[in-house]
């Protein structure tokens, strides 16, 4: 139980960094247009690290946080981000974890995924049609900047992966000195 606490501790402390990350790096700047999407990148590492529950979880409380502070629908994003989540864990039985270049193309994929909802569901549905200028300021230098930050923050996910996330099985049998 104790154990559950802790995690559970942890990844709401990495997820509300992450949303404070993201939303004072694209309120703060305003030259920049584009910035890495912090919250996508720990819905999909934790997801690919942890599983189709655990990313869907961490999807939906990243998702309600970008709702309650910038959306104009309450669900959207929360919706879109627990798709990525489960659709990240669901690599954690196909593929290994230990490569840092399976998760950075998982990323770079998610960020496609979920810039591509976001035009369908902001954009195109009122009637702005103008999909190639989206994708070539928008979507592709967000796709970029997210996969190059998740290079770096990768470690820190792996590290704390082996050192919280992971509970040791510890054999009753020592045949040591």
């Amino acid at each position: 139980m104790k154990r559950r606490l802790i995690k559970a501790a942890v990844t709401a402390v990495i997820i509300i960094l992450a949303f404070v990350l993201q939303s004072y790096i694209s309120l703060a700047t305003n030259l920049i247009i584009v910035t890495p999407n912090f919250l996508l990148i720990v819905t999909s590492i934790l997801g690919f690290m942890r599983g189709e529950n655990f990313g869907s979880l961490t999807g939906l409380f990243c998702g309600l946080l970008v709702d309650i502070a910038f959306g104009d629908v309450l669900g959207l994003y929360a919706l879109i981000y627990t798709y990525i989540g489960f659709f990240s864990g669901i690599f954690k039985r196909l593929l290994h974890n230990d490569h840092v270049y399976v998760a950075m193309f998982l990323v770079f994929f998610n960020d496609f995924i979920y810039n591509s909802f976001v035009y369908i569901f902001r954009f195109l549905l009122r009637n702005k049609l103008t999909y190639s200028f989206y994708f070539d300021h928008i979507i592709l230098p967000e796709m970029i900047f997210t996969a190059f930050f998740m290079l770096i923050l990768y470690k820190l996910f792996d590290y704390l992966n082996d050192k919280i996330y992971v509970e040791k099985q510890e054999s009753e049998l020592y045949f040591g000195k």
